[in-house]
């Protein structure tokens, strides 16, 4: 009778999950990204909101939680309830570099995260000051004779990437920090910081005003954004061994038909050619993945990323 019964609890349990799953979702979900209005982060997250909405139901409503290198916004996630109900803009700057950039992260990037899907990849661009030279040489020759040389970044992976960009180049630089990309942009224009890896969406009309200079881009061919820009490659500068991107995550303990749901709309959303459309406008490439590869590529990255803070000699704060 006592096996019986237990047979029965399960039953009725796995029963209940079905059909939650099934009306999932039933309220308002939560999708937090911990960046500044208009950066990248928040660009995709609003394209996911309004494209999650048309597939799956229910409102999708962003919340942005910037500050302390992402830790805050994260950390929330990380202790939200596991329904489905919050999810997150995860990324290789909160889930592969910030987290070695902390002496104590406040969450583990992996084993506190359910990864439901990779939504892109985000190429940097290299920018400048309006005055400074773009040929590599140089930029090198520039950037060595100006005393207090200074790069500015506005997240973890901006700050390794270009402290490990300037090392290669053997060009000694003081990095300042910036609670976004926006703020940082802002003192590159004004003089008082010098360079900068950036995204490209959020200095592409600057750059077209002139009022900065792109050295170079990290994707692997010329973006439709800003076609006159040419890669690492073609620049003859140095290329990063790691990868930027941006995906879907929820607490961990998320029930997987929850995330496989999400990860199936998020595979529809990919194939809409307006989607695509959009994001590629702001220099992003689609690159979705399944539920299964999600959380594999997170700890490779996650690996990737502390290497390359220990050889850039950035040390954790």
């Amino acid at each position: 009778m006592r096996k019986f019964l237990i047979g029965m609890c399960v039953a009725a349990s796995a029963h209940t999950v079905a059909m939650a799953t099934e009306a999932y979702p039933e309220k308002p979900v939560k999708i937090v990204h911990v960046s500044t209005p208009g950066s990248g982060a928040d660009n995709v997250a609003r394209i996911l909101a309004d494209e999650l909405r048309e597939n799956l139901g229910s409102s999708f409503v962003v919340e942005g939680k910037p500050g302390a290198l992402g830790q805050i916004g994260t950390e929330s996630v990380a202790r939200a309830a596991p329904d489905g109900y919050t999810l997150m803009i995860t990324s290789s700057g909160t889930h592969s570099a910030g987290p070695w950039l902390s002496k104590k992260s406040p969450y583990d990037a992996v084993t506190d995260f359910a990864h439901i899907g990779r939504v892109v990849t985000v190429p940097f661009l290299a920018v400048a000051g309006a005055d400074a030279p773009t040929h590599v040489k140089e930029f090198v020759a520039y950037a060595k004779k100006n005393p207090g040389f200074s790069y500015g970044y506005g997240s973890a992976t901006a700050q390794v990437a270009a402290a490990s960009l300037l090392k290669t180049l053997g060009v000694d630089a003081i990095g300042v920090g910036y609670k976004g990309q926006s703020q940082a942009v802002l003192d590159l224009m004004g003089g008082r910081i010098h360079f900068m890896m950036v995204d490209p969406s959020v200095v592409a009309a600057n750059l077209k005003a002139g009022k900065l200079r792109a050295l170079a881009t990290t994707s692997s061919k010329r973006l439709s954004l800003l076609p006159e820009v040419p890669t690492f490659r073609e620049a003859g500068m140095p290329e990063l061994d790691v990868q930027v991107w941006m995906g879907l995550g929820a607490p961990a303990a998320t029930p997987v038909p929850v995330l496989q749901k999400i990860n199936a709309a998020l595979q529809r959303v990919a194939q809409n050619p307006k989607v695509r459309q959009q994001f590629e406008a702001q220099g992003f490439e689609v690159d979705t993945n399944a539920l299964a590869e999600q959380a594999a590529f997170v700890r490779r990255q996650y690996d990737a990323w502390g290497r390359s803070i220990r050889a850039a000699g950035v040390e954790p704060q």
